[in-house]
């Protein structure tokens, strides 16, 4: 079986995505797997484009794959009609790793004063509908996009039967993302005095650093010490919370800046002991996942795709709900670390990697 993987936005969590479906799959499986990319920069371009271009690469090559993977940066139904004939009838699953419809755009994007975010939301409806198959990575994920589709499709005047959510629904899987494999970490018996505190997404407006921020006043208020390890990919501009938290907790700073590669990441992630997220959006929780893979104990908002995976036990709807578990996390850490160490497991890649061959197994033979 030939895959083609395509991935218009090749850059953090995408490009870690189609690297690991290309480094483990493999390991458990004989099918074939290409993947073609664009970079990670000029993402509305890239919604735009990006069919365009693959239908274009498609017209250059001698093969034809039997199952076509796309992310949601790529507009499936314009992608499809600039394919060649022969290529036509090719299934194509859309994986969402996330949507526009629900994710929440920063106040200074332009396209939200004027309007025109709204032709980037029809886009994943319309790119929905001309994928045989829609892989989510949560159903919380899932779940979120139907009812914004629903949202959305009423401001349409009529004739809306083409882009009945319901349809996209029927055709939807939960498909799990994968982190790497780590041996069970060190016992922890204590927290590290201070403890360090690990931010590991990215440094934007959507990941809530504002969030962050406050509760790290709410610690400095309630007298306890920390130090913060701040890594994470970074563009060209990042939220003003990123300059606050540098003047007014600069001294307990350990590490700030982008890892320059994996093996430096891990070792970040090895020196960390909590992981506290408040996010405006996630739909699932990659870098929290991978924190959790070497031990370090989450505090994280009780919303969006967290509870669907993580032990309520490490979830927070208010702030003396989330000193409580401060102070039980420096209690009983042992416990708690091994316990988001488990909790993570799931999500290993040699875990994954055969749900993922038998998803793309079933697709290819039931599509056509």
């Amino acid at each position: 079986m030939k895959v083609l993987i395509l991935n218009s936005f090749h850059t953090g969590s995408h490009a870690n995505w189609a690297n690991g479906l290309l480094k483990h799959l493999p390991e458990f499986w004989d099918g074939q797997l290409t993947c073609w990319t664009l970079p990670g920069k000029h993402w509305k371009w890239r919604m735009h484009g990006s069919g365009g271009y693959f239908a274009h690469q498609a017209r250059s090559v001698d093969w034809i794959p039997d199952l076509i993977i796309t992310t949601d940066m790529t507009d499936v139904a314009s992608f499809r009609g600039l394919l060649p004939f022969h290529w036509r009838t090719i299934p194509i699953v859309q994986y969402f790793h996330e949507n526009q419809l629900t994710f929440p755009w920063s106040p200074n994007d332009a396209e939200l004063k004027t309007g025109r975010n709204r032709t980037y939301e029809f886009m994943n409806i319309q790119s929905a509908i001309a994928a045989d198959e829609i892989w989510f990575n949560s159903a919380y994920h899932r779940d979120e996009f139907i009812r914004a589709a629903e949202t959305f499709l009423k401001a349409m005047p009529d004739h809306i039967e083409a882009y009945n959510p319901q349809r996209i629904h029927a055709n939807s899987r939960v498909v799990p993302l994968g982190i790497r494999d780590m041996p069970i970490p060190l016992r922890r018996t204590a927290l590290t005095i201070p403890p360090v505190i690990l931010w590991n997404h990215r440094w934007e407006y959507d990941k809530g650093p504002d969030a962050f921020l406050r509760l790290l006043d709410l610690l400095s208020r309630s007298e306890q010490d920390f130090q913060l390890i701040l890594c994470g990919e970074q563009f060209h501009s990042m939220p003003d919370a990123f300059q606050r938290i540098r003047e007014a907790y600069g001294k307990c700073i350990v590490h700030s800046g982008f890892a320059q590669d994996r093996a430096q990441y891990h070792d970040l992630l090895k020196q960390s002991d909590l992981i506290i997220h408040q996010p405006l959006q996630e739909y699932f929780g990659l870098s929290v996942a991978e924190a959790m893979s070497h031990g370090v104990i989450p505090l994280l908002q009780r919303d969006q795709a967290y509870p669907e995976w993580v032990p309520d036990e490490f979830l927070f709807e208010n702030n003396s709900e989330f000193l409580r578990k401060w102070h039980r996390a420096k209690e009983h850490t042992s416990a708690l670390s091994m316990k988001a160490y488990r909790s993570a497991q799931p999500y290993f890649w040699s875990n994954v990697a055969p749900q993922i061959i038998l998803e793309c197994q079933r697709a290819g033979v039931q599509s056509r």
